[in-house]
């Protein structure tokens, strides 16, 4: 047999355990139908075969980002980075900036405004009104839940400060408006400018394609923003997609019933490298909100109800979609709202298209460690969040939780020794979809590169085998995929991630500047340096 792919003189990590080391491998039709060493593997080289072969390359299962939003990620790259903004003046200053480089009538976008930068939020709006001068401006905060609007803005989204939604959702207009949580912000942003279908997938596959350059062969996509999925179904179609792409549409409180129809009628049509594979529901919001869902409330005597005003129809969103075949991946970020799902997920039949997920659960109670196990239900958890964290617990989320709940944040080390399926994913545009990173973040628990203490309990830190494997394998296990994918062995996809270096044998803090050799996608080299 020819083979249309070959890897010679490289490591080979197959995560297949009790493998022998392998050194070569060959690909024919999108699946690797050789490994081993490369006497055995060069019998299938012929005159059409591509060969890798660069001195110290290392092969691992392709990376794929269990946890991304790319619509919103794209939205954002419109607009201005608050990321670095202190105090209102400072918002203030940069929005003016944004706005004199503006036409009159053009909308001021912009990103990553930390809530600690802002002492109370309904002034930080009236800031931004007074900055943009009459334009149209929608400012992100940090974690994607909350929106300042100013003004001329708040007029064309219609909004009055009266809306009320199915769950806790709010609008507050005072001239200017503040909007949180996802009901509201998706009400919002009706009145954003469109973007037409043949240029968002333009820079879908652009996007892509950058991220395949990391070494991403794979994102999990938990959310329904603008016309992502048309722009995505169109590439697909088109062939034009470096990447495998699942998506979950969001599924919020009075919109349960028509999201379940329609991703179950997308999921039944799937594409090449596309298809609808779950619905996202919102059981909480975040912490640094007052939005959580804790046992106990916050600091601020806030984070104790979930966002649904009635749970228990989350819960039969949840069935629903199930019996439709779909899993629902659960954003809970609070203990008690991840003890709700999970309850749920007992109750529920377990759907055919993927596993149940719960996204995020930065708090985790005792008792709910060792039932992901006993559920087989998939925790997807974004460890680069841990980098806005102080070990010194003077962070607004620390406080928030207070010393007792930081020790059980992030339990990463725990859920894998209970025997847990862990993925691990960016939340990107929140924090950076480079795989490298989110594998230096899961070991280190700080910033890389600071030099910073370990934030809250060191031992849920992961070995680089254990993020490895929760960036390959478990995102394949949490889409019943198994069988085919997140593994190193004949018959299995032909997805793979070539390295320039060994990321089991490097520090963490060295992984980011890995070289990134080739990224593979179903045999055909969609990236090489």
């Amino acid at each position: 047999m020819e083979a249309d792919l070959v890897v010679l003189g490289a490591r080979v990590h197959t995560l297949v355990p009790g493998a022998a080391p392998a050194t070569a491998l060959a690909v024919s039709a999108g699946r690797i139908v050789a490994v081993g060493d490369e006497r055995d593997v060069k019998t299938t080289i012929g005159s059409r075969t591509r060969v890798l072969e660069t001195p110290g390359q290392v092969v691992v299962p392709g990376l794929v980002d269990a946890h991304v939003h790319l619509g919103i990620g794209l939205e954002q790259e419109r607009g201005l980075d608050l990321s670095a903004v202190s105090g209102q003046e400072g918002l203030a200053s940069a929005l003016a900036a944004g706005a004199a480089a503006s036409g009159p009538d053009e909308w001021v976008l912009a990103y990553g405004l930390d809530y600690g930068a802002v002492d109370d939020l309904a002034a930080a709006a009236r800031a931004v009104d007074t900055a943009v001068a009459g334009r149209p401006a929608w400012v992100w905060l940090a974690d994607l839940h909350t929106v300042l609007l100013s003004s001329a803005a708040v007029r064309l989204a219609g909004l009055t400060g009266a809306e009320r939604f199915a769950d806790r959702s709010t609008v507050a207009v005072d001239g200017a408006g503040v909007v949180r949580e996802m009901s509201a912000v998706a009400l919002a942003s009706r009145a954003l400018p469109a973007v037409a279908v043949p240029e968002l997938a333009r820079r879908l596959e652009a996007l892509l394609r950058a991220k395949a350059a990391t070494g991403l062969t794979g994102v999990h996509v938990l959310d329904s923003w603008g016309a992502t999925h048309e722009a995505l179904a169109l590439l697909d179609a088109e062939d034009k997609l470096p990447l495998r792409v699942v998506t979950a549409p969001w599924c919020t409180a009075g919109t349960a019933g028509e999201t379940v129809a329609l991703a179950a009628a997308r999921a039944a049509v799937p594409g090449r490298r596309y298809r609808v594979a779950a619905v996202k529901a919102f059981l909480d919001g975040v912490v640094d909100a007052g939005t959580a869902w804790l046992d106990e409330p916050d600091a601020c005597g806030e984070c104790r109800e979930p966002q649904w005003l009635d749970p228990r129809d989350y819960r039969e969103a949840v069935v629903a979609a199930a019996r439709a075949g779909l899993p629902t991946w659960t954003h809970a970020i609070g203990d008690a709202a991840v003890t709700y799902a999970l309850d749920t997920y007992a109750l529920a039949p377990r759907p055919r298209a993927a596993r149940h997920r719960v996204e995020h659960l930065e708090v985790l109670a005792d008792a709910d460690v060792e039932r992901f196990r006993a559920l087989d239900v998939v925790g997807s958890v974004q460890p680069a969040h841990m980098d806005w964290s102080d070990p010194g617990l003077s962070d607004t989320w620390s406080v928030r939780v207070g010393p007792a709940r930081v020790r059980r944040a992030w339990r990463l080390g725990d859920l894998l020794a209970a025997g847990a399926p862990l993925a691990l994913g960016s939340d990107w545009p929140i924090s950076s979809s480079d795989p490298r990173r989110t594998l230096a973040s899961a070991a280190l628990r700080a910033p890389i590169g600071s030099g910073r203490g370990t934030y809250g309990d060191a031992a849920q830190a992961l070995t680089p085998a254990q993020a490895l494997a929760a960036m390959t394998r478990a995102p394949a296990y949490a889409l019943r995929e198994e069988a085919v994918s997140g593994r190193v062995a004949v018959g299995m996809r032909a997805d793979l991630t070539v390295l320039g270096a060994d990321p089991l044998a490097c520090a963490p803090d060295e992984l980011p500047d890995v070289p990134v050799l080739a990224t593979v996608v179903a045999g055909q080299v969609v990236h090489a340096a």
